[in-house]
């Protein structure tokens, strides 16, 4: 229990350093600087979420409270997703690529914390059950 809320807990350090360092780096020389560190923002979330299925952070924690980790991985996916299509609502001359991936993967996030914990596998039941 102790490693798994340990590991999750400098996951989300690291990424808020990594995020904070580069929003007080300086480097935004254009006028649009909330979509910058709106961009920052998601792809830490994303990265940070992406760590804690590759670490089994979210398996430590779904075998100590399946419930705490549902809502984590929902509130990160959810989020994620709202981030990348406030992102595209301001039509703006710049390329989109960016964009249209930061919000492929945020479906890919929400598909897969349905699939996780919603959805029954090979007979087994869902974790979640209402």
């Amino acid at each position: 229990m102790f490693t798994a809320l340990t590991s999750i807990g400098v996951l989300l350090i690291l990424a808020l350093i990594g995020s904070l360092i580069l929003l007080r780096r300086g480097s935004f020389k254009t006028e649009n600087k909330n979509s910058k560190r709106l961009y920052i923002v998601t792809g830490a979330l994303q990265a940070a979420h992406l760590l804690s299925y590759l670490t089994g952070a979210l398996e430590k924690v779904s075998q100590f409270h399946v419930y705490l980790a549902f809502g984590l991985c929902a509130l990160v996916s959810v989020l994620c997703f709202l981030l990348s299509v406030w992102m595209l609502l301001p039509l703006s001359k710049c390329r989109h690529g960016i964009k249209y991936l930061f919000l492929f993967v945020s479906v890919l996030q929400v598909a897969g914390t349905i699939c996780i914990f919603l959805l029954p596998e090979a007979g087994i039941p869902p974790l979640i059950r209402f």
